[in-house]
């Protein structure tokens, strides 16, 4: 393909990784622009990128390009998404910079978190144009919103909703662990009920006391309990490295689900190390399924999150869209 016919769109989040986007975004520019026509687009304020992102397949960009971490890779898929409705995709290639603070769509995908290095991949041909799987959550209370790491109820999205009030200058897992930190201290055990649709079980342990309630009338698994958390998603990571969903697969069109018993503090501080080497499935309190659609029964006051990102309160229901989403890696 000749110079003149690839159009790259770049949408920058200046602040991401304490300014670690922006630094790595002009070791790159010109590289960039040597193989194709490149604009670019630098983000303002929260849901900028959302906004940006809405507007690119009027355009014609063979490529669209999230620099920064999580939370804009977040905002530029709802934005494409958003714009192409859920059943069809007919937006520009999604490629990314890992250059926020927890990368974590990175690390599934098993990209270098070097830029020149995770470029140089996405621009090579082997895997372009590889579709891959979009998950959605609706929440009781908030608008709804996609997803390509996980959404879930209960201590992380807590621990979420702490760590987004923090400076985005702080890299790594720093503000998701002192989201952790914060919630361990008023450690909640949330009763919820989890309703699968399309089940499997992966591994699931069952201690005095705890057995799934389903299926039901309708065939759903039912899982109710006093949970400390419900992670769903389409990738493996969260929070800067937390392998909560281990073997989450982004193009199986199947939501990984993982729900956690209640458990204490002193218990709570024992499993934790294992959760950033996904060795958490073999404590007891631990249950991992899959699922086509998982429906959320919680009370109001349930944080919701989305990749990290609060979405909303009470219940929720989260689906996949399957291998919609075309990536250069």
């Amino acid at each position: 393909m000749q110079k003149s016919q690839v159009r790259y769109a770049a949408i920058i989040n200046p602040i991401a990784g304490g300014g670690r986007a922006l630094r790595g975004w002009r070791a790159l520019r010109e590289i960039i622009h040597r193989t194709g026509e490149l604009e670019e687009y630098y983000t303002e304020y929260p849901g900028h990128a959302t906004e940006v992102a809405r507007v690119l397949t009027r355009k014609s960009y063979t490529m669209a390009i999230a620099v920064g971490g999580d939370g804009t890779i977040h905002e530029v898929i709802n934005g494409l998404m958003e714009e192409n409705g859920d059943g069809h995709y007919v937006g520009p290639l999604f490629a990314t910079l890992p250059l926020g603070r927890g990368n974590d769509f990175a690390r599934t995908f098993q990209l270098a978190m070097d830029p020149g290095e995770a470029w140089a991949y996405q621009t090579n041909g082997r895997v372009k144009g590889r579709l891959i799987d979009i998950g959605r959550v609706e929440p009781d209370q908030g608008a709804g919103s996609y997803f390509v790491n996980m959404c879930g109820a209960g201590f992380d999205a807590d621990s979420a909703a702490v760590a987004n009030r923090l400076p985005r200058g702080l890299g790594g897992a720093l503000p998701y662990v002192v989201g952790v930190l914060v919630n361990f201290i008023r450690l909640r055990n949330r009763a919820l009920e989890v309703r699968l649709r399309g089940a499997e079980r992966v591994s699931a342990f069952s201690p005095p006391g705890w057995a799934p309630a389903g299926p039901d009338l309708d065939g759903n698994l039912v899982l109710s309990d006093a949970f400390l958390l419900t992670s769903i998603g389409i990738g493996k990571y969260l929070g800067g490295g937390m392998m909560l969903l281990p073997h989450a697969d982004p193009t199986d069109g199947m939501l990984d689900v993982m729900v956690a018993r209640r458990v204490g503090r002193a218990r709570l501080l024992r499993i934790l190390p294992g959760i950033f080497r996904g060795e958490h499935l073999g404590e007891p309190e631990v249950s991992y399924y899959r699922a086509r659609e998982v429906e959320i029964l919680a009370p109001e006051n349930t944080h919701i999150h989305a990749d990290g990102d609060p979405v909303g309160t009470g219940g929720a229901t989260v689906r996949v869209i399957p291998k919609v989403l075309p990536v250069a890696f």
